[in-house]
Parts: C-alpha cells; sequence; structure tokens
C-alpha cells in the first residue's frame, strides 16, 4: 500500500510512436472528457502553450481558467506541467504536477503517467482524482484516430 501523499501512477500503451503519442498528449482538448471539468455542458477544450513555461488553460463558459504551467517539454520524451486539480483553487494554492513518460516498446509507445505532489494544504483533492484512467483511454483511443 503506497502512502497517502505518493503519486498517482498509471500506464497505457498506445498504438503510435512516441512522437505522436506525445503530440496527441498535449493536444489536451482533443481527448479530454467534458465529465470531468466544473461544467460539461460549457466546456470548450483545453490549450496548452508549446514550451516551458506555456500555459495550460481550460476553457469553459467562455472563460479561460489557469490549470499550470508546462515544466517540461521534449516531444516523444517526456511532458511534465504543474496542475491544479479543481479549478476553483485560487491562484496562489500549492498546485500537483504531471509528469508523463513516453517510450518506444515493441511496437507501441508505453505512457507513463504521474500525477503528485501532494502536500497538506492539497491532499484532500488527491480523492476526487479519480478519472485518469478513464482520461487515459480517451488519450489511447485519440492516438490512433
Amino acid at each position: 500500500m503506497s502512502a497517502p501523499d505518493a503519486p498517482l501512477q498509471h500506464a497505457v500503451d498506445v498504438a503510435c510512436d512516441p512522437g505522436r503519442a506525445f503530440e496527441v498528449f498535449t493536444d489536451l482538448g482533443r481527448w479530454w472528457d467534458p465529465a470531468s471539468t466544473p461544467d460539461p455542458e460549457a466546456f470548450a477544450g483545453l490549450e496548452v502553450t508549446p514550451g516551458v513555461d506555456g500555459e495550460v488553460v481550460l476553457l469553459v463558459g467562455g472563460e479561460r481558467r489557469p490549470l499550470g504551467r508546462v515544466t517540461t517539454w521534449e516531444p516523444g520524451v517526456r511532458y511534465a506541467q504543474t496542475y491544479r486539480p479543481h479549478w476553483w483553487q485560487p491562484a496562489d494554492a500549492h498546485p500537483t504536477w504531471l509528469d508523463v513518460a513516453f517510450t518506444a516498446e515493441g511496437g507501441v509507445c508505453l505512457v507513463e503517467f504521474r500525477h503528485g505532489g501532494w502536500d497538506a494544504t492539497n491532499l484532500h483533492l488527491r480523492e476526487r482524482c479519480t478519472d485518469w484512467p478513464d482520461l487515459l483511454g480517451r488519450f489511447a483511443r485519440a492516438c490512433v484516430g
């Protein structure tokens, strides 16, 4: 059993090369489930500005809601960002982080996903972050679509 503040970890094989998997992953609005947003009816997408320090924003109801900043941008290898698990957190709240590694393995790409950075200021949100397996399934399907 892992510690309550340990990173959430998931892995998925996708039917493409690491470069394509990275491209699809960083096009979050292409595969993100509107049900995993504060207002599915008003969801208009997610945008990632490419490169380190690029902004990650949720587009909902005509608003741009900051979700984080890109911290690692290595196409086909690794992507990482800060992440506010829920949009209502104040902008200065301690963010968590997402870290995604892409590895060619036997004709597919192994995508290893970690969501960590849990501490006393945000640990209460960890139990709400249960939709990653579904979201990563949507991502895997988008890689072949």
